[in-house]
């Protein structure tokens, strides 16, 4: 069994530093005398390999992942009460995400009982327990075929992981589409007999496809019209400015159906809110909020602002559930693979999940992005056509709300969602909330109006005048 005390220690102190290198040699003599283990650190979390010296590196300086950090068995690590427990654990290669998709197991008893649902004839309750359990036997057998090792006597590495590290490393290197699919052509006449390793970058996201962790693909009217979904899904010019949908061959002026000029990707919110419940210690985190507001007055998360306050007084049915989830959503443009002198520019926009605790809420991995706008320009005024998907689910949400199974009350609730609030510069700001930000009536000459004719304005002028701060800055 491998030494577990270290990481508990304060990673300023010397004894971690030991305690990791202690760690890192125990592992690589395991394994053989070899000089790169894989590394547990937070942003490596299990799946790529390092140097020895590296690994302690990362575990000093980032610190090993959480979910790592208390479990019983290191198991990427060599560290199992044996091989038989091992095997009979096909799991844990991919607890993480068999946890978040893993079945209710008090589903179909739940359903049964809800009161919200009394109404509804036992034939349909029966049906959505039967579309639940079918859902669940499909994605445990995927499980099983993710967990399927890279060939007969691979111990390192799952069909999943040697995807999922190839595809890592592809992505910060910067790889052509090209390129890797020469690699994966190459690769299985290098590895064993057996082998179960993809062959081309089509199956390798088609795999990956099939957990659900993909996005929507919404043609869009390239001078930012519409977009054609629902009732101009078939339509192959624009209803407003009779703009082709499709490309046009420059050369020949041939249509090439099938080829959109603009396309608009969204990343579906509701499986995604949905399968956070999934998982016990996020269900547990997504409850922070109810228990930890601020006693003497100060800010310290969004939980303590007057606005959270003010929406609890609106909907108390609302605040009543401690899961119901709060949003913030932010959006803005960039350019992309730093192309600064180009005038490119794409537009995210960001959903953050303010029910988790300050540690966690701002953190990327639990930042959701949920629209990635296409340029060539930015969507001005028109961005409210791309946001008409996430609008409709965050109405659904808010209205209807979504039957979900919690894994820490082992229970099903209805979950229901609320924007709170949207973060943006001043340009954005104009265009999300269309808002004059500039001009005679811009919302900082209002301010300015404000300021002067207000008693709290008045006293704030002053202590700006006390501060030498010029209006001209403020302003």
């Amino acid at each position: 069994m491998l030494d577990k005390a270290w990481v508990h220690l304060c990673r300023a102190d010397p004894g971690y530093k030991s305690g990791a290198w202690k760690f890192v040699r125990d592992v690589s003599a395991a394994l053989g005398d070899i000089e790169m283990i894989i590394c547990p650190c937070k942003d490596c979390r299990n799946v790529v390999r390092q140097l020895n010296s590296v690994v302690v590196e990362h575990l000093v300086i980032r610190g090993m992942d959480e979910a790592y950090k208390v479990h019983s068995d290191w198991y990427h690590h060599g560290d199992v009460k044996s091989v038989d427990e091992f095997q009979s654990k096909p799991t844990q290669w991919n607890e993480e995400v068999f946890e978040l998709y893993k079945a209710a197991e008090f589903f179909d008893q739940e359903l049964a009982f809800r009161g919200d649902l009394a109404d509804q004839p036992v034939g349909d309750l029966s049906e959505i327990a039967e579309g639940e359990d079918q859902q669940e036997d499909e994605f445990l057998a995927k499980i099983r075929d993710a967990e399927t090792p890279l060939y007969p006597s691979c111990s390192n590495h799952s069909k999943l992981s040697a995807i999922v590290t190839l595809f890592r490393i592809k992505t910060h290197n910067g790889w052509s589409d090209k390129s890797f699919n020469e690699l994966l052509q190459t690769l299985p006449s290098m590895l064993p007999d057996g082998n179960v390793f993809h062959t081309s970058l089509y199956d390798v996201k088609k795999f990956l496809k099939s957990f659900h962790m993909g996005y929507e693909k919404i043609d869009a009217c390239v001078n930012d019209c519409c977009l054609f979904r629902k009732k101009l899904k078939k339509l192959d010019k624009c209803p407003k400015c009779n703009a082709s949908r499709w490309k046009t061959n420059k050369r020949t002026n041939e249509v090439k159906k099938g080829v959109p000029q603009k396309v608009l990707r969204y990343f579906p919110i509701i499986p995604r809110l949905k399968r956070m419940f999934r998982s016990e210690d996020m269900a547990k985190d997504l409850r922070w909020h109810y228990t930890n507001k601020s006693t003497d007055g100060k800010l310290r998360h969004p939980v303590d602002s007057v606005t959270w306050a003010q929406m609890n007084e609106k909907y108390p049915s609302f605040a009543a559930e401690e899961r119901n989830i709060r949003l913030g959503l932010s959006t803005d443009g960039f350019n992309p693979f730093n192309m600064k002198n180009s005038n490119y520019s794409s537009w995210p926009v960001l959903l953050v999940n303010y029910n988790l605790p300050p540690h966690l809420c701002m953190k990327k991995e639990n930042i959701m992005l949920t629209l990635l706008i296409p340029g060539p320009q930015q969507p001005g005024n028109n961005i409210d056509v791309y946001l008409e998907p996430l609008i409709e689910d965050l109405n659904h949400l808010w209205k209807n709300g979504e039957l979900t199974y919690d894994a820490f009350s082992k229970s099903t609730f209805t979950l229901k969602a609320m924007l709170l609030w949207t973060i943006s510069d001043f340009p954005a700001y104009g265009n999300l909330a269309g808002c004059k930000v500039k001009g005679n009536m811009s919302t900082c000459v209002i301010e300015k109006v404000w300021l002067q004719h207000t008693d709290i304005g008045k006293r704030r002028l002053g202590l700006m005048e006390k501060l030498s701060i010029g209006e001209s800055q403020e302003f």
